[in-house]
């Protein structure tokens, strides 16, 4: 059996076979700096005597060996997530807080991918160009509400001065402020249509 410098019974003459030190060399000292980093890997390397990297292999000695690992590139951004931004148009003869008799029953809800940048709200058959038709619904104007998705993937709406208008969760939107949306949050409009955002990520 052989000695390292560490003390250790090491079955090899050249380097110990317990901590890899070079046997015959000096003990090492503590390093009083900042701790030395593996060349190929970033490792920290725990002193002079540690022969090989744990991480990847690479011999001190030497120079040589090792496994470079996948380091991403200095100040590149992550990638954000996109958020695709749904609006599902329901009737709901309570939105104003008593039972509606003049709201239409059985009427299938509509879901619309908001595409644009500003997504029209409005009445249909009107011949305003809408991202968000709603129909049999009097009380929404022709240009009633605007959806706008932001560069950050965020989603505002913002009331046209309707006649009736816009609601979110129950409150009141000042005309032309722009209010911040979450994912399922409702939006009211008119006088029984309530629109649900869904925010899609991928």
């Amino acid at each position: 059996m052989f000695t390292c410098p560490d003390n250790h019974a090491s079955e090899t003459p050249d380097f110990c076979s317990v901590c890899g030190a070079e046997i015959g060399a000096p003990a090492a000292k503590a390093p009083s700096g900042p701790a030395q980093l593996c060349p190929t890997c970033g490792a920290p390397r725990e002193g002079p005597a540690q022969a090989f990297c744990e991480a990847c292999g690479h011999n001190y000695r030497t120079g040589t060996g090792g496994k470079p690992q996948p380091v991403a590139p200095a100040g590149a951004p992550a990638r954000a997530p996109s958020v695709r931004w749904d609006v599902v148009v329901r009737v709901d003869a309570n939105l104003g807080g008593a039972p509606n008799p003049d709201a239409p029953k059985d009427q299938p809800a509509q879901t619309f991918t908001l595409f644009e940048a500003e997504n029209m709200v409005g009445r249909e058959g009107t011949g305003v160009r809408l991202q968000v038709p709603i129909h049999n619904d009097a009380g929404v104007s022709r240009r009633h509400a605007l959806l706008v998705r932001l560069p950050d993937g965020g989603l505002i709406v913002r009331d046209l001065n309707s006649a009736n208008g816009t609601q979110v969760n129950g409150k009141d939107v000042l005309p032309g402020a722009d209010v911040p949306l979450q994912d399922g949050d409702n939006v009211g409009v008119g006088a029984w249509t309530r629109l649900s955002v869904r925010a899609v990520i991928s």
